[in-house]
């Protein structure tokens, strides 16, 4: 049995899982970990401030992810629990808990361990993808599987709606089987030694849209980055454009990469010619901060959208 849980997290997850764990057994949560991350849009930095100061729960806001060892010896652990956390943990500190650290990682391991794992499953085209409940080890992801679930990728899905549908099931794990995991009565199994994949780690300049690929891998593309991420974007006279909202050209259109190939005034749609004589209808654009319509930012079929 542990007594003393511990929860290191952020994000939506993070501050979801906080209020089911301490709902579930107050007596066995001893604080939480998290950082300010409050310069990111998908941020819930202040509501965990909050619920932890209405609850009476202890918290700790790290500056660097190297004062967490300081957490542990401070609130002296059975088990931890990691959601929405970015930094590697590592073995020194996971070694000085009884139970181990369980993280929560959005693939279904050892597929797509590391980095941004449903970004690159959707750019992949994947039709499926899911979450592994594990525990952490020296590895990248490579530790014992407590739970796992598959989640199929719509084929109208953005990413929002992907991370939805995962986060929506791992409450529902947790609703079931938290405590199951604290009174020792779920054990790990071993991760298979097949099927391994890695993704790299992703920033901003890597939503720029390749315009010579076919339409269905721009528009998986530009759907894996939608929100809550930063988005995928072009540039149309030196002005940044990001795309939210495509769909796919049902027919064949002829241009060359990156050129509007087509403006529906009627449906107050711009399509733009791919690789292979294919084509994306832009639905939904932002430009400097504001959506708007992209007719309002093209305006002549000779046009072209040029990535730089």
């Amino acid at each position: 049995m542990y007594n003393r849980v511990l929860l290191i997290g952020s994000k939506d997850i993070g501050f979801n899982l906080l209020q089911q764990m301490y709902k579930a057994a107050p007596q066995n949560f001893v604080g939480c970990v998290t950082f300010d991350d409050s310069s990111d849009t998908r941020s819930r930095y202040g509501d965990i401030k909050k619920y932890c100061l209405k609850e009476g729960i202890l918290v700790d806001v790290l500056e660097k992810s190297c004062n967490l060892k300081k957490s542990i010896e401070k609130y002296k652990p059975d088990i931890c629990f990691v959601a929405g956390w970015y930094y590697l943990i590592p073995m020194d500190v996971i070694s000085m808990v009884q139970g181990g650290f369980i993280g929560i990682h959005n693939s279904l391991l050892p597929s797509y361990r590391g980095f941004a794992p449903v970004v690159w499953a959707m750019i992949n085209g994947e039709e499926k993808t899911g979450f592994s409940v594990f525990s952490l080890g020296d590895g990248v992801d490579t530790g014992d599987i407590w739970y796992q679930k598959e989640i199929i990728i719509g084929h109208k899905d953005h990413i929002g709606d992907v991370l939805e549908k995962i986060n929506e099931q791992i409450f529902v794990f947790f609703e079931k089987e938290y405590l199951n995991i604290l009174e020792g009565k779920i054990i790990p199994y071993k991760q298979k030694n097949e099927n391994i994949s890695y993704g790299a780690k992703r920033n901003h300049t890597d939503g720029l849209i390749d315009w010579s690929q076919n339409a269905i891998k721009v528009y998986n593309f530009i759907r894996a980055q939608s929100k809550p991420y930063p988005g995928a974007y072009f540039f149309y006279k030196d002005v940044k454009i990001r795309v939210w909202d495509v769909e796919l050209f049902p027919f064949e259109i002829y241009g060359e990469a990156g050129q509007v190939g087509m403006i529906d005034a009627v449906r107050r749609e711009v399509v733009v010619v791919c690789g292979n004589n294919t084509g994306i209808i832009l639905k939904e654009v932002e430009i400097e901060d504001r959506i708007v319509k992209i007719t309002e930012c093209i305006k002549s079929l000779n046009d072209r959208v040029n990535s730089k």
